[in-house]
């Protein structure tokens, strides 16, 4: 570790020029920056004081926030004793847990991985256990906490080939910040696999399948009805969603959509980029076909209601669940138009949606969910690129198909959720908590107590 801690400083002032900039074109520069590096204001303080030793749960983006609080929340109906604080590292992540935590639920930035603001985070939120989810080894977070007597646990655990043999490579130091885990949870056989050969038999290792799966988001297609109807008229519509869409792929989705319109005259497109940062480069791929579109939140001086369109383009942060409820054919992004590693398709199947996204090998950071689907058939493979015109043709021409496909999508849903409990079963032990009902006799206890002193 101290190798590690004399490079972070080195390593973190050469990109500290890109750490800012990406920070000011999200949005996050002064948005409580210096909670990076530990440092709060006196109300953040307050209230982490009054958490009063938190479970401590961090994901880092988008996807591990959504899966997060889920959890979080799942946990707090098992045991309302206990209390959490999220932190997140994105300000992307950090919009979308702010808009979905229960209010009880502390919210921060995790501190950058250097021992002086991880050492001052452990003191002031004072955790009884941190949980980390899927892929994010912090060496200091890992093993300051441990070194306290704080059990770490890593939850809904995924690593990738490429990983796995990097870890393997240097298993003389990733192999001592593993081994400090309390116990780790993994998503597939597969991951189950390959971090069994970075940690040995240092750690228990369990296979509880993955988390994502036990979403259960409070939308429904009449969220976003209204806002459709504004942006593309109260007629009769086919809606079409692209979501978390990465550059090249909204050109490719825009030249398919021009190419099928013709076809389908009620055709509507709802374009989600996966970051709204991007939101200049979607406008000029549209104004580039002369597609008509608008922003759903508009941009300062423009006209806040223009007159239909054909394309809507989410330039917000968190809405694309909602705008997958009110969709009729879904393509999920990163898988296409040389991307690569494929974003959530278990989010519109949630809500019984047709699903098209990537070839498995494109989806590599949702390999078990992909195939899940595949072997159902519960979702379409596109092979590559010229194959994404007739995979959207054939849905469209199809109610009964699109319908067919959702429904599949939805049972495989139902049939594998249950890895929130499952961690939960593994995990919980390790607190060594006092159940509700004990908690709850012992404070009758003291209240009758003190009822009956002088």
């Amino acid at each position: 570790m101290l190798f590690y801690n004399l490079l972070f400083p080195v390593a973190f002032v050469l990109y500290l020029p890109l750490f800012i900039y990406k920070l000011v074109r999200r949005g996050g520069f002064s948005s409580h920056f210096w909670e990076r590096f530990g440092l709060y204001g006196a109300e953040q303080k307050r209230r982490l004081a009054e958490l009063n030793r938190p479970v401590w749960v961090h994901a880092v983006s988008v996807g591990e926030v959504v899966a997060a609080v889920t959890f979080i929340k799942r946990w707090q109906q098992r045991n309302p004793e206990l209390t959490f604080v999220l932190s997140t590292t994105t300000t992307t992540g950090h919009a979308t847990a702010r808009k979905s935590l229960p209010a009880n639920v502390g919210l921060i930035y995790c501190p950058l991985d250097f021992f002086i603001p991880v050492l001052r985070v452990l003191s002031l939120v004072r955790p009884r256990m941190v949980a980390v989810f899927e892929v994010e080894v912090w060496p200091n977070l890992v093993c300051l906490a441990r070194r306290r007597g704080i059990p770490v646990v890593l939850v809904n655990a995924r690593m990738s080939d490429r990983s796995a043999a990097g870890y393997a490579r240097h298993r003389w130091f990733f192999g001592h910040i593993f081994g400090r885990f309390s116990a780790i949870c993994a998503q597939s056989p597969e991951d189950e696999t390959r971090i069994r050969r970075v940690v040995g038999d240092t750690v228990p290792v369990h296979r509880c399948n993955t988390m994502k799966f036990d979403q259960i988001p409070d939308v429904s297609g009449a969220d976003k009805r209204a806002v459709l109807d504004e942006a593309f008229g109260g007629s009769a519509r086919v809606v079409w969603i692209a979501g978390s869409t990465h550059a090249g792929e909204e050109a490719l989705v825009a030249d398919v959509f021009g190419t099928l319109r013709a076809e389908f005259p009620t055709l509507k497109l709802v374009l989600v980029p996966r970051h709204q940062e991007r939101t200049a480069d979607v406008e000029a791929v549209l104004k580039e076909r002369s597609l008509s579109y608008r922003l759903l939140r508009p941009r300062p001086g423009t006209d806040a209601t223009p007159p239909p369109v054909d394309i809507l383009v989410v330039n917000t942060t968190g809405e694309l669940m909602n705008f997958y409820a009110s969709a009729d054919v879904v393509f999920v992004g990163k898988c296409l138009a040389g991307q690569q590693g494929g974003h959530n398709i278990i989010e519109p199947a949630i809500f019984g949606k047709p699903i098209l996204h990537g070839p498995p090998e494109a989806m590599q950071y949702f390999r078990l969910v992909t195939a899940i689907f595949l072997e159902e058939h519960a979702s379409i493979a596109v092979p590559d690129d010229a194959a994404l015109t007739g995979a959207v043709r054939d849905l469209l021409a199809s109610p009964a198909r699109r319908a067919a496909l959702g429904r599949r999508a939805r049972q495989v849903v139902e049939e594998w959720r249950g890895a929130i409990d499952r961690t939960l079963d593994i995990i919980e032990p390790l607190l060594a908590l006092p159940t509700p009902s004990v908690v709850a006799a012992g404070r009758a206890a003291a209240s009758a107590s003190a009822s009956a002193a002088p």
